[in-house]
């Protein structure tokens, strides 16, 4: 308990350290706000918005924000998490330090994964406040509950497709295997709407359930629903048996 205790107030304390910190605070920050300008019209032009605008329209927005960049933006913080320490090439003095790789790798995904929850509450916070202040038509604490059941549901599995991103960076042994299987996960996400198997497709998914891509999510399966969690069950038990038991010379 020592050991998991000790390597999270490690990982939370370099990312205290780093940019990351504010510059993830400040994207979950401006977005929702620059977001609601538009819908007001104070900032932008409103004609490309397909949503309706008001509140509802709002958050669906939010989400379809979050289904997309999510991938990239949370992506990006467990690549930076995992890839940091073989650019920096610390990880032979971090796997010396009296604590067990698993430790060190749990401890990891426990940080990557709270951050990005706190970024994404964060996200649909200032997103509500946002369109309270900008006085957008159906505002109320009853729609603000129900997007956010939604929206948490949203998150989750953006979150869970993100964290294999961990894996390829631990592989790879840095950032640029990692933002090279963010790129994919994309593209193959965009091609499966051209030959029809979207549904089948984790990384589609989330933007499938928003209404992102435009279609319906009445016609989700199951199984399709079910892809993105096993796929981040895929990368957890991938990134921590590579911790475990690569060889890291």
């Amino acid at each position: 308990m020592n050991q998991w205790l000790s390597a999270i107030g490690g990982e939370i304390l370099k990312l205290r350290r780093s940019r990351l910190l504010w510059i993830s605070l400040g994207t979950s920050i401006l977005l929702p706000v620059m977001l609601g300008l538009v819908f007001s019209g104070s900032l932008g032009s409103q004609n490309n918005i397909e949503s309706i605008l008001d509140v509802p329209g709002f958050m669906d927005e939010l989400g379809y924000v979050v289904s997309i960049g999510g991938l990239i933006g949370f992506g990006f913080i467990y690549s930076w998490i995992f890839g940091r320490e073989y650019s920096d090439r610390t990880v032979k003095d971090l796997l010396a330090l009296p604590l067990s790789r698993y430790s060190v790798a749990a401890a990891k995904l426990m940080v990557a994964t709270v951050w990005c929850e706190v970024l994404a509450l964060l996200m649909f916070a200032v997103g509500g406040l946002t369109a309270w202040f900008v006085q957008l038509d159906g505002w109320s604490l009853e729609i603000i509950a129900q997007s956010f059941r939604e929206y948490v549901l949203l998150c989750l599995m953006v979150i869970c497709l993100c964290i294999p991103v961990a894996w390829m960076a631990s592989v790879g042994r840095g950032y640029m295997s990692a933002f090279g299987f963010i790129v994919l996960t994309i593209v193959i996400s965009q091609l499966g709407g051209g030959i029809g198997i979207t549904e089948y497709i984790p990384w589609a998914i989330p933007g499938l359930l928003s209404g992102a891509s435009g279609e319906g999510n009445a016609h989700l399966q199951a199984l399709s629903l079910s892809l993105p969690y096993l796929t981040g069950g895929i990368g957890l038990i991938g990134t921590l048996s590579w911790w475990r038991y690569a060889d890291q010379a």
